[in-house]
């Protein structure tokens, strides 16, 4: 399982940001901008998850972040979960799900970051 997601970009940081934030809140996040211009994306609910764990469905709470920042003349976003207890995220049928929105989301930006013309490269991070 990986627990994180870099893609690489020469584009303008603003730009990568506004297609990672649009293609996030498409995906149905609720996106918060962290002091460091990155962002916390949030999705279903706690009470839904603690209530009904894995069974939850598309009510299933998590939370991934998003660090933008430049290295040696790269933009570099790096997509990673948020940890928390295996009771609130479900347990293990939570878990599993959690892992296919993550990939799903991984993938999803990979794309709109490709067509968005700026994707110089990606790779996942254990």
């Amino acid at each position: 399982m990986a627990s994180s997601h870099e893609f690489f970009s020469t584009a303008d940081p603003d730009l990568v940001r506004s297609v990672i934030g649009q293609t996030l809140t498409g995906r149905g996040f609720t996106v918060e901008t962290t002091p460091t211009a990155g962002f916390v994306a949030k999705r279903g609910s706690v009470p839904m998850t603690v209530l009904f764990g894995g069974l939850a469905g598309g009510k299933l709470y998590m939370s991934f972040t998003v660090e933008i920042m430049q290295l040696e003349g790269q933009v570099v976003a790096r997509l990673s979960r948020v940890s928390v207890s295996a009771f609130a995220t479900g347990g293990a049928i939570g878990a599993a799900k959690a892992n296919n929105v993550f990939m799903d989301t991984a993938n999803a930006l990979g794309v709109a970051l490709h067509e968005a013309g700026v994707l110089t490269s990606s790779r996942q991070v254990a």
